[in-house]
């Protein structure tokens, strides 16, 4: 799982490096006194200190917390962008078009035609992908 996350996780800060699980800092993170007290010391003992983990950006140095829901929510996303994106691909192999008319519609629920998330009106037509809600 660690693995995944490290190859596919973006950073939020400059959009180019990929963030890594950085164990020695989420160490450091707990050993702030404000942080864990020994009033918690039934954490250590149940070894569920679970609250966040910490990542670093390979490119920008950024150090960010998530906590397992938002690492969860993140590989949720990526595998749907990539689920989508394998599905759209198979049906632009599967069209045999002829783009004759260079008037595009973008509806970003994949990489499109154009790889930028447009396709051509007749593709737009055909696909099923545009029914997908926006938030997902």
């Amino acid at each position: 799982m660690l693995n995944f996350v490290n190859n596919n996780l973006s950073c939020d800060f400059c959009n180019d490096g990929l963030l890594y699980f950085d164990p020695s800092e989420t160490l450091n993170s707990y050993l702030v006194p404000e942080t864990f007290m020994l009033s918690k010391i039934e954490d250590v003992i149940d070894k569920s200190i679970n609250e966040y983990l910490v990542f670093k950006c390979r490119s920008c140095k950024a150090i960010v917390k998530y906590t397992y829901k938002d690492v969860e929510k993140k590989v949720r996303d990526i595998l749907y962008k990539n689920i989508v994106n394998t599905i759209s691909i198979k049906e632009l192999r599967n069209l045999n078009l002829n783009v004759v008319k260079k008037v595009f519609i973008y509806c970003g629920k994949c990489q499109g035609f154009d790889g930028k998330g447009s396709c051509p009106i007749i593709m737009y037509e055909k696909c099923e992908l545009k029914r997908l809600p926006s938030e997902l």
